[in-house]
This record gives structure tokens, sequence and C-alpha cells, in this order.
């Protein structure tokens, strides 16, 4: 991937183009070299080997007992790979690489010349938000447009952001739904964390994901519990409008034998359908 100096962004054609936005709040890590790819492949949760130039894919580093520690897009460009990482965890995340990088020809680099760029249409050298398929296409590059927060567009589509959502070494990466946007590679061998979130899998107790809701009025608050008459089954984890985030057990949803409301207000729930796959593969108690 090559910054074009005059558009300011990733790419590959000597054609100007109008500027996406820019994502305030991420910064770009860029890990290039022969062993670039092996490095990540052994340490993240994402199968970077497979990454195809042109391609994003998301991937979390996690702790040893299977919790993320920070998440990120990953975007291919031959050795080179670049990470688009909340700004609060990029210095983090750059330290924990430069130390598992040990004697990987690798060169890890904060570039803080870099903006995280989106845009609902396809731009040059953009790819597809696998967390926001076919509304939000990401890039990165040297400036963009403006700077505009995709909070509203991910609250509506019930994704989970890190910082918003969710903070480090609080959550599974199937709470937050990084597996169903291909940011768990399961068969490619180990990672940190791998042997607790790969348990979770083969047994079958996957039970907490994060959905959207809806509501009538305005969303209750982060924090607010969800219930199915007396019983809790999730809380809301951010708002936007009309729409929510809700961290959810699966189990008591579908055992749930009323409603569910947050604060008062029923809340319309959507639950892919494979999510309720996976809690068909728990072991019955």
């Amino acid at each position: 991937m090559a910054s074009d100096g005059r558009n300011g962004y990733i790419d590959g054609m000597n054609q100007p183009a109008p500027l996406p936005f820019a994502l305030p709040d991420r910064q770009i890590i860029s890990v290039g070299g022969p062993d670039a790819r092996d490095l990540l492949q052994r340490v993240i949760t994402a199968d970077v080997v497979s990454l195809e130039d042109g391609q994003c894919r998301p991937g979390a580093l996690l702790t040893p007992q299977g919790k993320i520690l920070v998440d990120f897009l990953i975007f291919a460009d031959g050795e080179t790979l670049w990470l688009d990482v909340p700004a609060n965890a990029a210095e983090g995340l750059l330290k924990r690489l430069t130390l598992f990088k040990l004697r990987a020809k690798a060169e890890i680099i904060l570039n803080t010349g870099m903006r995280a760029l989106w845009s609902t249409t396809p731009f040059p050298g953009s790819a597809e938000d696998p967390r926001l398929a076919g509304r939000v296409h990401r890039g990165i590059g040297a400036r963009g447009s403006e700077d505009r927060p995709l909070d509203t567009l991910e609250i509506q589509a019930g994704a989970p952001a890190f910082g918003r959502d969710y903070g480090e070494a609080d959550v599974f990466p199937t709470d937050v739904n990084l597996d169903a946007y291909g940011g768990v590679g399961w068969k490619k061998g180990c990672f940190i964390g791998q042997e607790v979130v790969s348990r979770m899998k083969r047994r079958g107790t996957i039970r907490k994901r994060s959905l959207p809701a809806t509501f009538a009025a305005e969303a209750p608050p982060p924090g607010t519990a969800v219930m199915a008459g007396p019983t809790t089954v999730g809380a809301i984890s951010s708002a936007s409008g009309h729409h929510a985030v809700i961290l959810a057990r699966l189990d008591r949803l579908r055992a749930a034998e009323h409603y569910c409301e947050a604060d008062g207000q029923e809340a319309a729930i959507i639950v892919p359908d494979e999510f309720w796959a996976d809690l068909e593969a728990a072991p019955k108690v």
C-alpha cells in the first residue's frame, strides 16, 4: 500500500477521487518485513497468512486467559500489514508486539502521519469493513475530508467497539462477535489465548453475544439492564437514537417467556441464526 500525496490515502491508481472521512481516536501501526506475517500469525487471533492484498480483516491480541487486550482492523500489502488501532491502546500494542518480535525480521512502526479512513462507498485502496458488510468501506492514508466517527452506523448494526462497549481484558472475542466477523482463525494454529477461546468453541460454551436492539423511543443509556420478565438477559453497552448494542445471554433469551424490555421500553432484538447454532451446540444441563 502506498500513500498518494495528492489525494492523501492509499491509492494504487493515479486519478484523484473525493476524500473519505477520517476516524478520530485511531492510530496506525505497520508491521513490515519478511517475517511480519509469521510474527502476527503466532500472536494474534486473525489468520493473516490467508489475508490478501486489498482485503481487511479484524483481529485482536488476547490475554493468556483469552480476553481481548485490544482489537483492530488489519490491511495487507505484500510483506507489510497495517493495523488500524484505537488510539489509546496503540502504544501498548506497539510495545507488546515489539516484545514478541524476538529475532523475527520485522519492523514495527507507529505511523503518526497516517489516518484511518472510511466511506459508505468504495474509494481507491479501500476494503469492505467485515463488521459492517455492505455499509462501510475502510482504508488508511495521510488525510481525510473531515473527522467523523462511525458510532451511529456501528450501533445501528449492533457492532460493538473497543473503548465504547468494552475495555481491556473485559470480554472474550466471541462476546463481541469477533469470530463472526472473520477475526478468529479457528484452523490456523496457536496464538496467545487460543487454548481458552478454542475450548469455548469446541465445548459449545459460547453463550454471550453482542446484538442490535431497537426501541420505539430514545434507547436507554449504557448500563441499563435488559429484562425478560423477572430474568436479566443482558445489558445495554452503547446507544444512539432508537438503537442500542446489548451484550446478551443467548440461553436466557431462548428460555424467555416474556418480551424483552429495558427501562420500561420493549426491545426488538435481532439474533443471527449462526448464534443460535452455537447455542444449540452447547451441552444440555
